[in-house]
């Protein structure tokens, strides 16, 4: 069978199919992370879905890992996400954000504790905090009381269609006098100090802000009282893909901050790179196709190499011919084998000599000659 010009035999088949495995295999474990709250971490405690529910939203998802990515971005119609930051902010970094937010940007923070994320506010003179304690609900929870449910208390473009909001071991934020609170846990819900699991008698019992705006410059700050709102498990608890998609999807561009967070697969980091640099992709293009080449040639050659030892019917070689026609007619000279040889290669169509056909309608006599 012939494609495009190429014979395709089965080896060269074989060859195909177990190089594109490969690479298939390859890529798939390459480009994938175990990292919690993970861009590419496909499993419950990671985050890829939320990369598609922005992208279903209508969303252009980037992912950023340097202030760069900020600088390029159109801001007004841009939404960052930054999710429970690791490391603090390096003041080049904290700085991009904070730019960011000026030029009109929205900034989503989430995260269930206080440490990193309230720095990385301070940074960007937003008043409202982490408050870091767990947040529990004896009442109003899914499955546990670590599990509470809030509910909106504004109707804004965040809460659009939310009718509640699960938790996962998430706390409280401590809205400042210029934040304004979206969503609330309910009457029923603590704040566990000791982080006992049991409410105490010193922990107040009520309402506690768990989703919180803050206009900071030209732009806006969200702070999520939660990371693990927007993993893959959570999502499927009621409203929260809703409202994942109403904060991650509502803008153009949605910056995934990879700043501060757990490190990217390192083939996704490369592709990442490569895409920002015209030239890293055009010469990554270029090797690909020579590799891909010298391989096809290879085994071509192999498979070649295989077949042309068995003469066919449009193939004679040259060397058994003059060695028949030397047996035949041992009276012929040297020049004269050579000359008729030359007439039934393969370059006279209209020869009837095959070395596999012993009864080969072969003549001996010489085009050349008059005998």
């Amino acid at each position: 069978m012939r494609l495009r010009g190429y014979e395709l035999t089965y080896p060269r088949v074989v060859f195909v199919a177990v190089l594109l495995v490969t690479l298939i295999t390859t890529g798939v474990a390459v480009g994938t992370s175990s990292t919690p709250y993970g861009s590419y971490n496909y499993d419950w405690d990671g985050t890829s879905d939320s990369r598609t529910v922005a992208a279903d939203a209508g969303a252009d998802v980037e992912i950023v890992r340097s202030p760069a990515g900020y600088h390029r971005t159109a801001a007004e119609n841009a939404t960052a996400f930054i999710l429970e930051p690791t490391e603090p902010y390096a003041d080049t970094e904290a700085d991009a954000v904070a730019s960011f937010l000026d030029r009109g940007g929205t900034v989503v923070v989430a995260a269930e504790g206080g440490g990193e994320a309230n720095r990385l506010l301070t940074e960007l003179d937003v008043s409202s905090r982490f408050d870091g304690r767990p947040l529990r609900d004896e009442q109003r929870h899914y499955r546990s009381p670590a599990l509470p449910v809030g509910t909106p208390v504004r109707d804004t473009s965040a809460t659009s269609d939310v009718s509640r909001v699960t938790l996962n071991h998430g706390t409280a934020v401590t809205a400042s006098d210029s934040g304004t609170v979206l969503v609330n846990s309910s009457g029923f819900s603590y704040l566990d100090a000791n982080a006992n699991g049991e409410l105490d008698p010193t922990e107040p019992v009520q309402e506690y802000p768990i989703v919180v705006r803050e206009d900071v410059g030209n732009g806006s700050v969200l702070l999520v009282s939660d990371g693990s709102v927007f993993i893959n498990e959570m999502l499927d608890r009621t409203d929260n893909r809703q409202f994942a998609a109403n904060l991650l999807g509502g803008s153009e561009t949605l910056i995934v901050d990879h700043q501060r967070r757990p490190a990217i697969p390192d083939v996704i980091a490369f592709l990442l790179t490569t895409a920002d640099s015209p030239l890293r992709l055009l010469l990554l293009a270029a090797a690909l196709v020579t590799a891909v080449g010298v391989a096809w040639r290879r085994v071509t050659a192999s498979t070649d190499g295989d077949s042309s030892d068995t003469p066919t019917g449009d193939q004679h070689p040259r060397a058994a011919l003059k060695e028949e026609l030397s047996e035949r007619r041992p009276d012929w000279d040297d020049e004269r084998v050579d000359r008729v040889a030359a007439e039934f290669t393969t370059d006279n169509p209209g020869s009837k000599f095959t070395t596999d056909n012993p009864g080969s309608k072969f003549t001996t006599d010489d085009p050349g000659s008059n005998n």
